[in-house]
């Protein structure tokens, strides 16, 4: 028996290799994942010759479409999961009793990248520019840090992640908040105080509640009238399906529980949407102020508690604030929710609003940058510059002259090429784009 056991083995990885083709065959190919991978390729180029991509392409889309794909991925990830303790993929991290964590957390678990004195005054310079704007045009504003969930409920991670020692981004980012009178929220505090669990064990968000309080601090922090539904009725459903889940076990995604309240927010949509996650959205509520409001994945299910207390409101997933956003919905409240993970974008992405004027002190040094250029579009032009090497320390702030007009300049840190520049935006009729210099302070 045992001369045939290589011949056994053989044959049993020889079948497992044509299930996928003979699956195929039989059952077609698997659904797409995305519209990327939903059409064959051509061998025909859209230029009418020869498409010499077409083997990859080929490749890529078997590899996406193999039938018993998510079947399969399923499998492999469920043994080196239950087996072996591990993922199967880079982007999510398997946890104790199920959990799963979004692996971009890591860095700032671990505090293996943290901000550096520059990047933490660029990123709260930011935020105080877009205070500074609102408060210059009766606009009230309010920053909300969103933190990750092995920040909160750090028991369910990996032993061989350990956390790291020392303050977080998050924590540097609150105390110079404090330092500079910027109105935010610390939510991991509003989260610790409360006894349970508000984020989902194999999502990386806030479960229904978790957002439920997430809006009731920002609301009593702006002191809007709301509901607040963490008092209100609910009961507990196993209707959510976990991203990470989704992610690592796509087919085999167990239902997770969720709060649903008796009496959900009342608001309306002003136009169809396909979900929460899209890029605008805007909203008709029961108040009587209006709102702009920034937010990533995590605003998603903020969102009906958002709407609700306001008249208007508009939701946008851009990374910065953006002028004709300001412009076109005159808000009376303007909020940015960011998660911890993306805290770095305060910091590399500068918002499009007008650079402020400023007075040009007499210690002033003019500098020149060793990039600049400018681009108009409609009332406004776009100046944007990197900064030579020394010629600027941790604190330092940017100003554009032009004429007898001097602007504060974003500053901004290119994370790729490791270098620190600046953006302005301006209105075209202030300034001479054959006039432009700038000074470090």
């Amino acid at each position: 028996m045992k001369k045939y056991l290589p011949t056994i083995y053989l044959i049993i990885f020889l079948l497992i290799l044509i299930i996928p083709s003979l699956g195929m065959a039989v059952f077609g190919p698997s659904e797409p994942e995305n519209d990327e991978q939903a059409g064959f390729p051509s061998i025909v180029s859209e230029e009418g010759g020869i498409n010499l991509q077409y083997l990859q392409q080929a490749g890529d889309w078997f590899e996406s479409r193999f039938a018993f794909r998510k079947q399969m991925v399923t499998a492999y990830s469920l043994v080196l999961g239950n087996v072996f303790d591990t993922s199967s993929i880079p982007g999510v991290v398997t946890g104790t009793n199920g959990w799963l964590y979004y692996a971009d957390t890591i860095p700032d678990y671990q505090r293996t990248s943290i901000m550096t004195e520059r990047q933490l005054h660029n990123a709260v310079r930011h935020v105080y520019l877009v205070n500074e704007y609102c408060e210059n045009n009766d606009i009230e504003f309010f920053l909300v840090i969103a933190p990750d969930k092995n920040t909160l409920y750090p028991e369910q991670m990996p032993y061989y992640y350990p956390a790291g020692e020392g303050d977080s981004n998050m924590f540097l980012l609150m105390q110079a908040l404090e330092i500079e009178r910027i109105p935010h929220s610390d939510l991991w505090m509003t989260f610790e105080e409360e006894e349970g669990t508000f984020y989902f064990a194999r999502d990386s968000h806030w479960n229904n509640m978790g957002a439920a309080m997430a809006a009731h601090e920002i609301l009593s922090s702006i002191g809007v009238d709301h509901t607040n539904y963490r008092m209100m009725p609910y009961s507990i459903e196993r209707i959510h399906q976990g991203d990470l889940e989704q992610m690592i076990y796509p087919g085999a995604v167990r239902p997770e529980e969720d709060y649903v309240f008796d009496t959900p927010p009342v608001f309306t949509y002003d136009a169809p949407v396909q979900s929460n996650f899209d890029f605008r959205i805007q909203t008709t509520g029961t108040g009587t102020e209006d709102l702009l409001m920034y937010r990533d994945s995590f605003g998603s299910s903020l969102l009906p508690f958002m709407a609700e207390p306001f008249d208007n409101a508009l939701f946008s997933r851009s990374n910065a604030c953006q002028i004709n956003d300001l412009l076109s919905v005159n808000p009376d409240v303007l909020i940015i929710e960011k998660a911890e993970r993306f805290i770095f974008q305060f910091y590399s992405t500068a918002s499009r609003l007008p650079s402020p004027l400023r007075d040009l002190p007499d210690n002033a040094v003019e500098i020149t940058p060793e990039s600049l250029s400018t681009a108009q579009a409609g009332e406004y032009v776009t100046i944007t510059g990197t900064l030579p090497d020394g010629s600027y320390e941790d604190d330092s702030i940017i100003l554009i002259v032009s004429g007898d007009n001097c602007f504060e300049a974003y500053p901004v840190t290119d994370i790729a090429n490791g270098t620190e520049g600046f953006q302005s935006l301006l209105e075209k009729n202030l300034i001479s784009t054959d006039n432009i210099r700038v000074f470090i302070v």
